[in-house]
């Protein structure tokens, strides 16, 4: 009887626990990658690729393209595509199928929020996303294998552009089944999905970077807190604050792992509606931004573990300057700039509604702190209005909101234009706060450009500076630092400041 028993390896939800990634994750509102608004480190980064990706360093590196070339003005960029790259049902990928997929994002029936943000520099995609041409003028197929991109004016970072999840490459005959049965390039295909629970992800065994290591990766949809799935073993890394990371030196601790530390390219800040009174005026910014003791918001938000923000930069981004002139804390110089302004004081003010996410009447503590300061130095009550998470941004956008936003930003890529640019142009999308200074225009405009380095840089603290002063948004903090901790078998994952698609480089090794 003893000889007849066998020992098989476990095999949760199916699949081989020795070669398989288990992750914690939420339910994706989309797999296509035209209207994805997350990073590329997660599912769809597993499902399909681009023409470029950015590594976790946050260089860009070739991908579906193995080259290209650039014009001598920097205006044209030649594309070489690998060959023999398939789909994961086989289809060949050929130029034509970049072509498409990036009209197709253009397209207003795709309905993508991001298409515009990340092809919006190539000539045409304007004319597209309204609906006044069907074709990308600037996107021309050589043959097969070559595809010719003409930009607006030179830009350096449109590279970087290329590697968020909008340009990446959908298969045009399967795109009807895009949600059910997603045909992308990457090192993984999507084998299982059970909305709220699963997704299992099998390795592409003709993916054309090389061998993939991983046989499977299981995503556990809303399956618990991300801690106890990994304590319990149901998942093989997990993030953490500074206050548990010291947990994962002990063998003898569940959360035991290897640690990594970790920091996203993110500012937080307060938008004042420059559109809308009483925020149309400078001297009310300025009270408003000079109430807020930002040393007590780091405390009371981040147990003081997290960078004050002077200015729009964080750390780690190209651009940055530790030495930015930020704008004081002064309850005096608060009080006498609302004294100053034309309702001459809180009692003239209009009722000032701040717009935040939530219900119930619960609020985040780095809202409530802050209505306490206004309260405090400048005898104003602000009025909050909630909106529920899943319609919270959608509202925003459509300008339903009242005259203070508490949001924030993260790099899309590593480039000061992607915070100064799309933030604060007279014409840009995220520019929630309606600030317009036809003179920062022009220097945005040239800061595109330009081709020395150091210049270019110089220039874009220059504009910082310009945007600290005039108080479009009062700065709060920068991203604190986190940890990621992995389970020892764990081989090849990295923290990155910006989401990277990776897993194709992770491997499992049990025998250590």
């Amino acid at each position: 009887i003893r000889e007849s028993f066998q020992v098989f390896s476990p095999r949760p939800y199916g699949v081989e626990r020795e070669q398989a990634l288990f992750l914690a994750a939420g339910e994706p509102n989309t797999l296509d990658p035209a209207r994805w608004q997350g990073g590329a480190d997660s599912v769809i980064g597993d499902l399909y690729s681009g023409l470029v990706k950015l590594t976790p360093d946050l260089q860009v590196i070739p991908d579906l393209a193995e080259s290209w070339t650039v014009s001598p003005d920097g205006t044209v960029y030649t594309f070489h595509l690998r060959q023999g790259v398939t789909f994961h049902d086989g289809k060949p990928l050929t130029a034509a199928d970049v072509k498409y997929s990036w009209e197709r994002a253009c397209d207003p029936a795709t309905n993508s929020d991001t298409a515009e943000t990340y092809l919006g520099d190539i000539v045409g995609v304007a004319e597209v996303v309204t609906g006044d041409e069907t074709e990308i003028r600037g996107v021309k197929v050589i043959d097969d294998y070559t595809i010719e991109v003409t930009l607006d004016e030179a830009k350096a970072y449109f590279p970087y552009k290329l590697a968020y999840v909008t340009s990446w490459i959908v298969d045009s005959e399967t795109i009807d089944e895009i949600e059910e049965a997603p045909n992308g390039t990457g090192p993984f295909k999507m084998i299982k999905h059970d909305e709220e629970e699963l997704m299992i992800l099998a390795r592409n065994e003709n993916y054309y970077r090389g061998f993939v290591s991983l046989e499977y990766v299981v995503y556990l949809i809303y399956q618990g807190p991300s801690i106890r799935l990994y304590e319990a073993g149901d998942i093989d890394l997990v993030y953490v604050d500074e206050e548990l990371a010291e947990r994962a030196e002990d063998p003898l601790d569940p959360l035991f792992g290897n640690l990594q530390t970790a920091r996203e390219l993110c500012t937080t800040y307060v938008i004042f509606d420059n559109t809308q009174p009483p925020f149309d005026e400078l001297e009310v910014r300025e009270a408003f931004a000079k109430a807020i003791d930002r040393d007590r918001y780091n405390d009371v938000v981040t147990d003081g573990q997290g960078v004050i923000a002077n200015g729009l930069y964080p750390p780690g981004l190209p651009g940055y300057n530790q030495d930015v002139r930020g704008i004081p804390f002064d309850p005096d110089q608060a009080r006498a700039a609302l004294a100053s302004s034309s309702y001459g004081g809180a009692e003239g003010l209009p009722e000032i509604v701040l717009t935040t996410q939530g219900e119930g009447g619960d609020l985040y503590p780095s809202d409530a702190i802050l209505l306490q300061m206004w309260e405090e130095v400048l005898g104003v009550k602000v009025v909050v209005e909630q909106i529920n998470y899943e319609s919270y941004l959608d509202e925003i956008y459509a300008g339903n909101h009242g005259q203070i936003i508490p949001l924030g930003w993260c790099a899309d890529y590593p480039d000061p234009e992607n915070f100064a640019d799309f933030l604060f142009h007279s014409g840009a999308d995220q520019n929630l706060a309606g600030y317009s200074n036809p003179d920062l225009d022009v220097l945005l405009e040239e800061a595109r450009s330009m081709a020395d380095v150091g210049e270019r840089l110089a220039l874009y603290q220059e504009i910082e500076q310009i945007i600290i002063d005039e108080l479009p948004v009062a700065f709060l903090a920068h991203s604190r630092p986190y940890y990621l901790i992995t389970k020892p078998y764990v081989d090849g994952y990295r923290t990155s400041p910006i989401g990277a698609s990776q897993l194709m480089n992770v491997s499992i090794d049990r025998d250590e």
